[in-house]
């Protein structure tokens, strides 16, 4: 009998290719260790990107965590497959190791965090340490100058600044960073009431701001929380690109000064007698920079006249009158009424600064000073021991060199420029001069600044410069710029009030180049001239050493440069750091 169409031994019958539960997780365990790799990648991958998506794109965070959150559970069902290759890992010799090594790491992390943690929380209490707060920018325009501390220690109640910043653009965003970094800063320093600070969308919530009647974005609305003052403040606008509002220090300030009603000292300039020009931020000769100084101090810059300052004199409560008024390079004469104002205004206990010029000072000037002992000398000084190469007219005080006699206007300053100085001399021997019956002098002199025993005043500017023993030049070394201290003239009398002496307080420069706009940030000219203004007013605790005024450092980049630092600070580190590792694991595997 033929056995041809019988099947094979070896061919499966149908029933043995029905699939079976037991095949199926026969199957499942010969491929385990292929969907372990494949869960743990894809976990991995999930838990990667979906991080960089949430950092990233704001937009899509919402899908981003859910990415995240998948990654976590594909990760979780790789480690339940091959929950005995992660027991071994975890609780095998390896594993004790890894976990060692781990346990320290978390260690150091948690101690890294912890000293972090206190150090933001100690830098986030009021008025924290100087330590804490460390400013790396050359010009230090993230800490707040000493006259703000001082007006913020004087508030009279609580503050609330209210900011109506549109945050659409990055400009407006980049505005709103700026200002918010100034009034945390506000924030932290305000010690003797709170002053605290919000946001408001005037776009997203127009009601906040018709209530507070601002009209025009941004704007901050500086408010007394007990006597509901308000004081609403608009910004400047940088001439930088992208145009962006920016509020500085000085204009919250003056919206703190209005709601709480405290008076600002004022700095009056005379004008009349071709005195150099405090609106000028241009030409070389110019007091512009000079005036915006004293603004960035909070004092109130006024120009006036003389006729101006006695009416003042005449009609106004004392605490109207000018704490300081400065004289800068008069050169035509006061008439007689105005010469009488400026003595009146001195003895009634008024602060002058009279800044000069070689050779160019009015008689009328001269007399003025000297009825406090003061004369101005005849030329030009030359100091051939330091002077700014090639012109020895051309003066550089330096604390090396012994020229700053110790004052209080002059801390720790090393170097002073000055274009072209006088020099100044007292008429009156201190033995010779008049005191009151407790023994208080009339008046006192002090040298801030002088020069070098290598100097002289040279009296024939067009000859030759040199010293001429027998001539009128005058050897040095010459005081440069004095401050008077007087409770009356030599020839006068004290006033008493309220049972103290009526002082005046008068300094004298031989030169006023060294606070214009050419050389006005130049070494310490700046501080100098604004020390003496401090001094002047009596604002002791203002004098110092004061940071330039903020410089604009941009730098410039094409599309392609700036996305090439960007991604490259993004990824290129971290995928160096992840090959390095790749590599160093396969060659110890």
């Amino acid at each position: 009998m033929s056995t041809s169409n019988e099947p094979p031994v070896n061919r499966p019958r149908p029933d043995d290719v029905r699939p079976t539960a037991a095949g199926l997780y026969q199957r499942l365990r010969d491929n385990a260790s292929s969907i372990t790799q494949a869960f743990t990648l894809a976990g991995i991958g999930g838990i990667v990107l979906g991080g960089i998506v949430w950092i990233f794109v704001a937009d899509l965070r919402g899908a981003a965590l859910i990415v995240v959150l998948a990654g976590l559970v594909l990760l979780l069902i790789a480690a339940g497959i091959a929950w005995r290759t992660v027991q071994k890992a975890v609780f095998g010799r390896g594993g004790k190791y890894g976990f060692n090594s781990v346990s320290i790491l978390l260690v150091g992390i948690g101690i890294a965090a912890a000293l972090n943690y206190t150090l933001f929380w100690a830098d986030g209490r009021p008025n924290p340490p100087g330590f804490l707060r460390v400013d790396t920018t050359f010009t230090k325009e993230f800490l707040l100058e000493d006259k703000v501390r001082v007006t913020l220690e004087n508030l009279n109640e609580p503050v609330r600044i209210t900011a109506f910043f549109p945050t659409d653009t990055a400009a407006e965003r980049a505005a709103w960073r700026e200002t918010e970094d100034t009034l945390s800063e506000f924030e932290r320093r305000s010690t003797a009431h709170p002053l605290e600070y919000r946001q408001v969308d005037p776009e997203l919530d127009p009601g906040e701001a018709s209530r507070f009647g601002v009209t025009t974005y941004p704007a901050l609305v500086v408010e007394g929380i007990e006597s509901q003052r308000r004081e609403i403040i608009r910004p400047i606008t940088s001439d930088g690109e992208g145009n962006l509002d920016l509020f500085t220090e000085q204009d919250i300030v003056t919206g703190l000064l209005v709601v709480n009603q405290i008076q600002q000292k004022q700095v009056m300039f005379i004008s009349g007698h071709s005195e150099r020009d405090i609106t000028d931020n241009v030409t070389p000769d110019g007091y512009g920079l000079a005036a915006a100084s004293l603004d960035r101090e909070n004092y109130r810059v006024t120009n006036a006249t003389l006729q101006e300052l006695g009416s003042l004199i005449v009609n106004a409560a004392p605490e109207a009158l000018p704490a300081v008024v400065v004289i800068a390079d008069p050169t035509q004469e006061m008439s007689d009424t105005g010469s009488q104002i400026i003595r009146e205004y001195a003895r009634i206990g008024g602060s002058v600064l009279l800044m000069i010029e070689p050779d160019t000072t009015p008689e009328s000037f001269l007399s003025f000073l000297s009825r406090y002992g003061v004369a101005v000398g005849v030329g030009e000084v030359v100091d051939t021991a330091s002077f700014i190469p090639p012109n020895p007219m051309f003066l550089q005080i330096k604390r090396s060199n012994q020229q700053f006699p110790p004052h209080e206007i002059s801390p720790e300053f090393d170097v002073l420029y000055f274009p072209g100085s006088t020099y100044l001399a007292t008429t009156v021997d201190p033995v010779t001069i008049p005191q009151t019956d407790t023994g208080v002098p009339f008046v006192e002199h002090r040298v801030i600044a002088t020069s070098t025993l290598a100097s002289w005043a040279e009296t024939d500017i067009d000859g030759n410069v040199e010293f001429t023993p027998d001539s009128t030049d005058r050897p040095g070394p010459l005081p440069i710029a004095v401050t008077i201290e007087a409770i009356a003239e030599l020839q006068g009398a004290p006033i008493v009030d309220a049972g103290e002496f009526v002082t005046t307080n008068i300094i004298v420069i031989g030169d006023t180049d060294y606070a214009a706009n050419q050389a006005f940030a130049s070494a310490k000219n700046g501080d100098l001239f604004v020390n003496s203004v401090n001094w002047l007013a009596e604002d002791f605790e203002l004098i110092s050493i004061r940071s330039k005024t903020a410089a604009f450092r941009e730098l410039v980049l094409t599309s392609t440069e700036r996305d090439f630092v960007r991604w490259s600070g993004w990824l290129l580190m971290p995928s160096l750091i992840g090959l390095a590792g790749v590599w160093s694991w396969w060659r110890r595997r």
